[in-house]
C-alpha cells in the first residue's frame, strides 16, 4: 500500500512539472509564430545602442529567454552568454512582450520591450534604453 502511495505522488508531481514545462514552452510561441531558434541583429537605431549589428541570440522555449551566443560589441557592456531577452511572453496581437537587457556595466539592467513579427524570418524589437531613449532593432532568423 505504501508503494502505491509513493507511485501516485511521483506521478502527480511529474504531471505538474510537465504542465509547467508545456506552459513555459508556449511563451516563445505566439498564435502562428515561434521565436525559438537563432536570430542575428541586422539593424539598430540609434546605431550600436545596445549591441552591434551581427550579434546573435538563441531563444530557448522551455526557459523563455534569449541568450547572446555571438556578441559584436555595443555601447552597454554586454557579454557573450548574457540573457538579453528574458520573461518572453506572447501577447494577444501575435507579438511578444519581453524584458530586454539594456545595460550590463554595473549589474544587469532590463527594460520592457515589444517584439513585433515583421515576417516569418524578421522581427522588430522596440523599447527604451537605460537612459529612457527609444531604440529599434531589426533581427533576422538564421536557424
Amino acid at each position: 500500500m505504501k508503494s502505491i502511495k509513493i507511485v501516485a505522488i511521483v506521478m502527480i508531481a511529474l504531471s505538474l512539472i510537465s504542465c509547467e514545462a508545456i506552459q513555459k514552452a508556449t511563451n516563445t510561441t505566439g498564435s502562428a509564430f515561434s521565436l525559438t531558434g537563432q536570430w542575428e541583429l541586422t539593424g539598430n537605431t540609434p546605431d550600436a545602442v545596445i549591441a552591434g549589428v551581427g550579434t546573435k541570440v538563441t531563444v530557448a522555449p522551455i526557459v523563455s529567454e534569449g541568450r547572446i551566443t555571438t556578441l559584436v560589441a555595443g555601447a552597454n557592456c554586454l557579454r557573450q552568454n548574457d540573457i538579453i531577452w528574458k520573461t518572453i511572453a506572447a501577447d494577444n496581437t501575435g507579438g511578444f512582450k519581453i524584458s530586454t537587457l539594456v545595460n550590463g556595466c554595473n549589474g544587469l539592467a532590463y527594460q520592457p520591450a515589444i517584439i513585433t513579427v515583421m515576417s516569418n524570418t524578421e522581427i522588430k524589437v522596440a523599447g527604451e534604453d537605460n537612459g529612457g531613449k527609444d531604440f529599434t532593432q531589426l533581427w533576422k532568423r538564421i536557424k
